[in-house]
């Protein structure tokens, strides 16, 4: 343990050019031999002029400018506990020429697996945790930096990790914005894990349902929301749930908040699960018409939920050949045949004085097709009645479209 002790440090004191070791293992750099403190005014500099990098990225996210200089970067020595010291004072005028370093050496492969390397005591730990606690949503966003963010919560005793979480909640919501990052994404799916049993969760939980259905309807947000449902239980997911529920049709409407409550719908867990299938349920023949919200009708119904499906085939009853002829229609009426719903479908085409126009329409066909085929292998009566009825007709179906139906019907025979 000694000898890994002392190269990680020789690797970083290559980094650093001027590191030394004191015996009080606190660490000190300078910026020459000499001895001498870096500028403060250049360390201040260089220091904000990231803190401006971050300030473009949430300036994007948010459509105005917010003043970061002072709300982000609050002194940490007035947070802290008493039970936690840190290495060095964080209110020097210093500082920052500290953590400047860190930080710009944590965000190089290199670098951060360096640092990385030296997070094997409490010693290290609250060193490193000093320097870079300022720039900690910079950190966890860059795609270096993010791995030394992983590792530090990991070390973190329930203090840091409460003061890491004042950070990024007081006064932003820096949780939902990191989170519609690529890398960010994955810092906050790693701090969920790490908070799974703590009581902090709950912080982090409170900040996602806030924004729940701007993370649903975004490509990289909606992940942060299935981390929770696949990591927690779900009485703590329960304030998503309630958000999920609450927006539901709204979601399902949009293209990517359709994809998201497709995956929130086969991961969600405990009461409210049938509370949220009841509703999709009940909306199925509203939804089984909308270019995105027929995709959730055809999730719910692959679930196989016996009460759920009889719900959503009663509802549709009446719409089934109408729905045929349409494209997002015909992909939920074939769901219907390729599951209990098969008799309830045919019945209703044999009904109908449109069954040919449905076998030669564009969409229609494809659903006919499903119906001789599924009917051949669980219904035979109803097989072979759909099949006399085709029959009649095989002149018109000769042309266009209807020629798959026929096609179907021959190599059925």
């Amino acid at each position: 343990m000694a000898s890994m002790y002392s190269s990680s440090l020789e690797a970083l004191q290559l980094r650093f050019e001027n590191l030394h070791l004191f015996d009080n293992s606190s660490l000190s750099l300078n910026a020459s031999s000499t001895g001498v403190f870096p500028d403060p005014q250049r360390n201040h500099g260089l220091a904000f002029s990231r803190v401006g990098s971050f300030r473009s990225c949430l300036d994007y996210f948010t459509g105005e400018s917010m003043n970061l200089g002072s709300s982000m970067f609050d002194d940490v020595n007035s947070n802290v506990s008493p039970g936690f010291q840190p290495i060095f004072s964080l209110d020097s005028e210093y500082s920052y020429g500290y953590s400047n370093r860190v930080i710009d050496m944590a965000k190089t492969e290199e670098g951060s697996k360096d640092l990385q390397k030296l997070l094997s005591n409490s010693t290290n730990n609250n060193m490193i945790f000093s320097w870079v606690f300022d720039f900690i949503v910079e950190l966890m966003i860059d795609q270096s930096g993010r791995y030394l963010f992983q590792k530090l919560i990991e070390s973190a005793d329930e203090t840091q990790l409460q003061m890491i979480l004042e950070k990024l909640l007081v006064p932003h919501n820096y949780i939902y914005y990191a989170s519609l990052l690529k890398y960010g994404s994955c810092s906050i799916k790693k701090l969920i894990t790490v908070l799974e049993k703590s009581p902090l969760i709950t912080c982090v939980i409170k900040a996602l349902s806030d924004k729940f259905e701007k993370l649903m309807m975004d490509p990289i947000g909606h992940y942060v929301i299935f981390e929770c449902l696949d990591v927690l239980d779900s009485q703590t997911n329960d304030p998503l749930n309630i958000q999920a529920m609450k927006h539901c049709l709204e979601l399902v409407r949009h293209e990517q908040g359709s994809v998201s409550m497709s995956g929130f719908v086969t991961r969600i867990k405990g009461p409210r699960r049938d509370q949220l299938l009841k509703l999709i349920s009940r909306n199925s023949a509203f939804l089984a018409q909308d270019p995105t919200g027929n995709y959730v009708v055809q999730c719910v119904i692959r679930l196989q939920n016996p009460a759920m499906n009889d719900q959503i085939f009663r509802n549709l009853e009446g719409y089934y050949v109408k729905l045929s002829t349409t494209k997002t229609g015909s992909y939920v009426v074939e769901h219907c045949l390729l599951s209990s719903g098969l008799d309830r479908v045919i019945n209703e085409l044999l009904r109908s004085d449109r069954l040919v126009s449905v076998a030669k329409d564009r969409y229609g066909n494809y659903v006919v097709q499903t119906a001789l085929k599924e009917s051949k292998k669980r219904e035979i009566s109803l097989h072979g009645s759909l099949v006399v009825k085709l029959e009649q007709h095989l002149k018109c179906l000769q042309h266009g479209y209807g020629r798959n139906v026929v096609s179907v019907l021959r190599s059925l025979q």
